[in-house]
């Protein structure tokens, strides 16, 4: 079991956080992006196939609340199980809860537009920054492999795999979006950046502030 430095966490959240603010600052105005935005969602667009399609849907579906949020619960078994701790378990899902919720509330307020309609593959009118997808799946998977680190009792190697896999797991699920030409790399971005601070936070809160009062240990 690994122990974590507070005020580290805590820095590292702050430098995720400015980040997705310095990336959000690429975005010109509401109806417009940068300029390396357009150019990354145009090599896409020029350059998908039906196979790079396909495989972009399969993977990106697995990316909504409603399928993320029983990943977190069926995570949160596995760690009861393991480590017998509530507040570990409870953190995978509430990381993707409050970061789905905070998703929603910038979108709301930014009201970005994603790329033009014809061009999507999968087509979403709604707003385009961040990307929810790559916020959900990220705050997710931070939590499982914060939890793996410090609570769960396994070696060392099994958390380096677990880390490793996790980072390709959220590295996919951002360019699914690219791929389908639904989202802006700076939506991306910002996603993933958010994700990682959210699924830090509450999972570094619970593990911190609660580490045995909610736990049968």
């Amino acid at each position: 079991m690994e122990k974590f430095d507070v005020r580290r966490l805590v820095g590292v959240i702050a430098t995720l956080l400015f980040a997705a603010w310095i990336t959000s600052l690429g975005i010109r105005s509401k109806t417009g992006v940068s300029h390396f935005d357009q150019s990354v969602w145009q090599f896409f667009v020029d350059h998908g196939s039906s196979q790079t399609h396909s495989m972009a849907r399969f993977v990106t579906s697995f990316g909504v609340v409603g399928v993320l949020l029983p990943v977190a619960a069926v995570s949160g078994v596995l760690v009861w199980a393991k480590a017998r701790s509530i507040t570990a378990a409870f953190a995978p899902w509430v990381s993707v809860v409050v970061c789905s919720e905070i998703v929603s509330a910038l979108k709301k307020t930014t009201g970005i537009v994603r790329p033009p309609l014809q061009f999507q593959v999968t087509q979403i009118d709604n707003p385009s920054f961040p990307s929810g997808h790559a916020a959900d799946t990220t705050a997710l998977i931070v939590s499982v492999v914060l939890v793996v680190w410090c609570v769960v009792e396994v070696s060392r190697r099994t958390k380096m795999w677990a880390s490793i896999g996790g980072a390709v797991a959220c590295i996919a699920m951002g360019l699914t979006r690219l791929v389908l030409n639904v989202h802006w790399l700076s939506d991306v971005l910002a996603g993933w950046f958010i994700g990682a601070a959210v699924g830090l936070a509450i999972t570094g809160l619970l593990i911190a502030v609660w580490p045995r009062k909610l736990s049968t240990q």
